[in-house]
Order: C-alpha cells, then structure tokens, then sequence
C-alpha cells in the first residue's frame, strides 16, 4: 500500500475573469492511497480495490478496480504504507482526533 501525493490541473471559472487572478492560479495538491501496480520512469497506477478470488492463481487472471495512471513527472512523493498491529479490524483506518 501506498500513499501519492501528486499535482493536478486545476479548472479556471467560467465567465469574465481578472487576468492577475489567473496568473495566480494555484495547481491542485491530490493524495491518493492504494496497492501500487506500476512504478515506472513514466508513470505510476495504483488500485483501490483488489480481488481476491482464491479459485484465480495465474496473474494473468488477477483483478483489480478502482485505478489511476498518474505521470510520473507529477508525482511529488510516494510514501510505503504499513498496518499498525496495535489496532483491532473494527476501528482501523478509521479518522481519530
């Protein structure tokens, strides 16, 4: 598991708009976690969703849903994710205070 974070277009209004807000436009900061299928010089994919069917063995017959293909020129950072032991099933990955 892993968590991206990684840079994105960011729409402009629709209508008359002052050319100095424009140039001051922001870029979109994006953070996206899941298993990471794909670490290249020119892009990364990760999937949200895995499945697990154990009748599947062959990689080739492995799924996945839920993905993104971000170049890999706008990725900022890639942090290795890993399950803490001291949380129990029912209150892991849960947002604490």
């Amino acid at each position: 598991m892993v968590r991206i974070t990684w840079m994105d277009a960011m729409d402009g209004e629709t209508g008359w708009v002052n050319l100095g807000k424009m140039r001051d436009a922001k870029l979109a900061t994006c953070v996206d976690i899941g298993w990471m299928i794909r670490n290249d010089e020119e892009r990364v994919t990760i999937m949200g969703s895995w499945c697990l069917d154990p009748q599947e063995d062959e990689e080739k017959d492995k799924e996945g849903g839920r993905y993104i293909t971000i170049p890999k020129g706008w990725v900022k950072n890639i942090e290795y994710l890993m399950i803490d032991s001291m949380y129990s099933d029912e209150n892991y990955g849960q947002i604490r205070d």
